[in-house]
């Protein structure tokens, strides 16, 4: 074979083509980012007791969607505390327990992600005004707070500077 029936070779110019397309594909453009958009994804975990040791039987983990409020439940767990919830759709959720003791809700939220499983644990502690008996957490102010106080002591200070400082020019300067 010389050079010039190389050249035109449909299986070598074929070949030459699909390796100059690979290699000038964008990284992003990868398999997983051309996944279908309505793939989801998971998430699993084990429900804990305060203690965060022995594991909650029979609990079930909720998660609401903050795009649209859809609320998604898990199977009640196993006697490990193992909870699973497939088929998650992509997105920001707040998460939830609902329990024999009560209902536990999180102060934060949780991103799932397409194609991926998530994996989270979670201890029932109750969270502050949930425990029967305890008087209720107030915040204290602002101008209560170190910052606050010493927010206010500069601010009085600067002021004192302006109305003691003497603006006439000094005949030395």
């Amino acid at each position: 074979m010389t050079i010039r029936s190389l050249g035109r070779s449909r299986c070598l110019v074929c070949t030459v083509l699909a390796a100059f397309a690979a290699f000038a594909m964008p990284v992003g453009l990868t398999a997983k980012s051309l996944a279908p958009a309505g793939e989801s994804g998971s998430l699993a975990g084990f429900v804990y007791a305060k203690d965060v040791k022995t594991p909650i039987a029979g609990a079930v983990v909720k998660l609401r969607n903050t795009a649209d409020m859809k609320e998604l439940a898990s199977s009640p767990t196993d006697a490990n505390g193992m909870y699973s919830i497939p088929g998650i759709p992509e997105g920001r959720y707040i998460v939830g327990v609902t329990s024999a003791q009560a209902d536990f809700n999180f102060d934060y939220a949780l991103y799932v992600k397409a194609g991926e499983l998530g994996k989270l644990s979670v201890a029932l502690t109750p969270g502050a005004g949930q425990e029967a008996g305890e008087a209720s957490v107030k915040k204290k102010g602002f101008f209560r707070s170190v910052a606050g106080r010493v927010l206010v002591i500069s601010a009085i200070g600067v002021g004192l500077y302006f109305l003691i400082v003497d603006n006439e020019p000094s005949p030395i300067r």
